[in-house]
């Protein structure tokens, strides 16, 4: 399947849809997941990440910055994405798990517009976004809580399987992390 057959397209957040990514965030079934200092460290986040394009820089792979994303069905902003790098030099919770010499990512994503959910596109969501815009990347991981048992199984739907657990220090609950070879994924 080419780029060009995708159903959703997926560009960087830009600065004028801060208030749009703040009023998503305050919606309760997202406010579920992500609250407290979890909530802070996000929208410090996406200041950071506007910053960053402000001095004219762009998305690359080098970056220690956590990059924004706006999905869109045709013109219809309704989910957001989050993506880090994983560097197997400094030390996070992922690279121990990491198992190939390639470029590996970590992966948020939230289904912010409310007529979308349930319709069963989360899969297709995360797959037309990893291929479209990481397919050089090896191996990408996504930490869901273990209470939410709806991500985890679209998840492991899509082809993420678990690898280890820990504590989040922003929301002391189990976290589950799940890794996906990239290789293996298919939009068919």
């Amino acid at each position: 399947m080419t780029k060009s057959s995708f159903r959703f397209t997926f560009k960087p957040a830009v600065e004028l849809q801060r208030d749009l990514i703040h009023g998503w965030l305050q919606q309760n079934y997202i406010r579920e997941w992500i609250h407290g200092q979890g909530l802070q460290n996000t929208l410090m986040g996406l200041e950071q990440f506007f910053q960053y394009q402000a001095v004219g820089k762009g998305l690359d792979r080098k970056s220690e910055i956590t990059q924004h994303w706006i999905g869109y069905d045709n013109d219809k902003p309704f989910v957001y994405l989050l993506t880090s790098n994983v560097f197997k030099k400094t030390d996070n919770e992922y690279k121990k798990y990491c198992e190939t010499d390639g470029l590996a990512i970590t992966l948020d994503i939230f289904i912010c517009d409310a007529e979308y959910l349930g319709r069963g596109l989360a899969g297709t969501v995360i797959k037309e976004f990893l291929l479209s815009h990481f397919s050089d990347v090896a191996e990408v991981f996504i930490d869901p809580e273990k209470a939410n048992e709806r991500a985890v199984h679209v998840y492991q739907k899509v082809g993420f399987h678990m690898v280890g657990e820990f504590v989040a220090p922003w929301h002391p609950v189990p976290h589950y992390i799940m890794k996906l070879d990239i290789k293996t994924v298919s939009t068919y």
